[in-house]
């Protein structure tokens, strides 16, 4: 399964895939379709099964302890039962609690069923990108495919208000854009189902692992054993700092620009549309186009942008100008876009025999940043107001640039 040298062009790598990395790619889209319906379908979701707010955001603190539970799944049992196997049971798990969900009768099963797609979807989130790590040996080749994940999610993101606003037209019924998901999910089991594209998909054993200056065969360490690695405790610290700003900026900005900054509800969602706009640039470029700059270098100076952003739009006065605040979430969504995999190439340098589990522990530390970012500034916020929480995520930037040049020191 490996891929040719990195000599070739991004683009070519990208076209001579093989099948099982297409089959990760479309996982990912479909992934970011699940990841943006809630929020599109909770308006409706609200007034045709009466719950309130707050029923809706323990819902969503739950479905992302589902993705934590996935992760640590996926990354425990990926090399102890066929991928093969895997991906079909996976995908089959997720359909099941896909009817559950078109189906549930009350709230509660909502939620139940919501959270074993989550944990479903992101067990098999964590096994792709342990699969996509063994196609090269090469670091930035490797880094680059296993981009091309968040270029696939990013794109899933994008399509999912379009395709719930679709479904919502024809049927204002919320459960109608889960349909569409479910549709989608289908055609995924049916590429998993592909056994004779599939037959040959695994990963290599611990002997075919080697230490490339003396040759000695890398044995699996186990989540303990990495998180004794300063090199991983550095990489999930960033992570955590990644996940605070990307996931802050989300949460907040809106409200920030509106209460704090005086802008319009409608230019505040508007402005903050760039922040998205920043992280598909900055993927798509990782994926699909070389450059003479080292993958430390690359996670140095975007920290250093996302920073720079984050500092003006806390800095800027009230009556700030709409411009000002689109260039501002452009530059910090350009400043976290490659974080991810960025930060899982550098671990697989030194650690290439623990792709699943390190994958597995960095959505973790993006997760508990995302938490950060919606309970500690919310609380901030209600005691000391938004100007005062939004200083966490200029902290959180600073916090990411000095891990950068940690790792790079390394």
């Amino acid at each position: 399964m490996s891929l040719p040298p990195a000599s070739r062009s991004p683009l070519a790598v990208f076209l001579g895939l093989p099948y099982v990395a297409w089959v990760i790619l479309y996982c990912a889209v479909t992934w970011g379709v699940f990841g943006a319906l809630l929020g599109a379908v909770t308006p409706s979701l609200r007034a045709q099964m009466g719950v309130s707010f707050q029923q809706v955001g323990w819902l969503m603190a739950i479905w992302s302890a589902g993705g934590a539970i996935g992760s640590l799944l996926g990354g425990a049992i990926a090399k102890r039962y066929p991928p093969q196997r895997l991906l079909v049971v996976y995908t089959t798990l997720v359909m099941g609690a896909l009817v559950g969900v078109l189906t549930a009768p009350s709230f509660g099963w909502l939620a139940f069923f919501m959270v074993s797609i989550a944990t479903f979807e992101t067990a098999l989130f964590t096994l792709g990108h342990g699969l996509l790590a063994e196609m090269s040996d090469d670091p930035e080749q490797r880094t680059r495919i296993i981009g091309l994940v968040d270029v696939g999610y990013s794109l899933g993101t994008v399509l999912s208000p379009l395709l719930a606003a679709a479904a919502l037209l024809a049927d204002p019924n919320w459960r109608g854009p889960y349909l569409v998901f479910a549709l989608m999910a289908l055609a995924l089991l049916a590429m998993t189902l592909q056994s004779r594209r599939l037959s040959s998909v695994g990963f290599r054993t611990e002997l075919q692992h080697a230490d490339g200056a003396t040759g000695t065969p890398l044995t699996p360490l186990g989540y303990a054993g990495l998180l004794r690695e300063p090199l991983v405790r550095w990489v999930l610290v960033a992570g955590v700092c990644s996940g605070l700003c990307e996931w802050g900026q989300n949460f907040w900005f809106v409200s920030y620009a509106t209460e704090v900054l005086g802008l319009h509800a409608q230019s505040a969602r508007l402005a903050l549309g760039f922040l998205m706009a920043g992280m598909v640039v900055g993927r798509v470029w990782q994926a699909f186009w070389h450059s003479r700059f080292s993958m430390e270098q690359k996670i140095q100076g975007l920290g250093v942008l996302a920073t720079v952003a984050l500092l003006v739009v806390w800095l800027l006065p009230a009556g700030a100008p709409f411009a000002v605040l689109a260039l501002c979430n452009f530059a910090a969504g350009l400043g976290v876009s490659v974080a991810f995999p960025i930060l899982l190439g550098t671990a697989l340098r030194s650690f290439p025999q623990e792709a699943p589990r390190l994958s597995a522990l960095l959505m973790l530390s993006f997760t508990g940043g995302a938490q950060v970012a919606a309970l500690f500034m919310g609380q901030l916020a209600e005691s000391y107001g938004l100007r005062s929480a939004y200083a966490v995520l200029v902290v959180g930037a600073l916090g990411f640039v000095v891990c950068a040049w940690r790792l790079g020191r390394r």
